[in-house]
């Protein structure tokens, strides 16, 4: 902390009665907690890193952070010393960067949803174009080694629900021929094999698939799935 901001803090402590030694001190010790918020923040939420950005990068300011972590945790010590005050423990070590499983190959994933998809509905046309958009825009929610696993266990769990849920609003049926949908028929997506991704997500993860589809894709496709799968508990 520099500048007008630093001076406010300082002033403000020394007119408390501290010195203006320990107010330093005091200083550099929230701006380490403040530091130490932050990466655990990022590394505990899974955020990511701007689509493109090099694992160097990462790597980098996971490292630069911990380096920056330690030296205010030295300057806290150096300076409460200096200004009589108890010298604060050191920080504990930090935990070693977490390592994210890198999400499961969409192909492999959409090989498995045509089977899955297949055996609840038969062989039914799709839009290759709109598969590939949705894919794309959710990839990175195919969390672990293996979505597959999780998609199949959930396909078989839930096969009542979404043979209700294609059966209400999937081929054949009024939604299907609807003329007057946006920009055509309604409920598209429940007719296209992502439809079964889309409803494990819906169960396990809607706020993140939220944020995926939000400015990437038409609100309304995932609206609509959504009221078609309401089994979300």
């Amino acid at each position: 902390m520099f500048g007008p901001g630093y001076n406010l803090v300082t002033d403000l402590l020394v007119a408390a009665g501290r010195t203006r030694e320990q107010a330093s001190a005091v200083v550099a010790r929230i701006e380490w907690d403040v530091l130490d918020w932050a990466q655990g923040t990022v590394s505990s939420t899974g955020l990511r890193f701007p689509d493109g950005t090099s694992d160097d990068y990462v790597d980098g300011w996971y490292d630069g952070s911990v380096a920056a972590k330690a030296q205010l945790a030295e300057q806290a010590r150096v300076e409460a010393r200096n200004g009589g005050l108890a010298v604060p423990p050191g920080p504990t070590p930090p935990d070693p960067q977490p390592v994210v499983p890198a999400p499961t190959d969409p192909g492999r994933v959409l090989g498995v949803a045509l089977e899955l998809f297949a055996g609840l509905v038969g062989e039914q046309p799709h839009d290759d174009e709109m598969t590939d958009a949705v894919l794309d825009a959710i990839q990175w929610l195919l969390d672990g080694p293996d979505y597959t696993a999780t998609l199949t266990a959930f396909v078989r769990d839930r096969e009542r629900e979404l043979r209700e849920m294609y059966r209400n609003y999937g081929h054949g049926t009024g939604h299907d021929r609807d003329p007057d949908g946006w920009p055509g028929p309604r409920y598209v997506l429940v007719r296209q094999p992502e439809s079964l991704i889309l409803a494990e997500l819906l169960t396990r993860r809607p706020q993140a698939l939220a944020a995926a589809w939000n400015g990437v894709l038409p609100a309304v496709l995932l609206d609509d799935t959504t009221t078609a799968w309401p089994h979300r508990t």
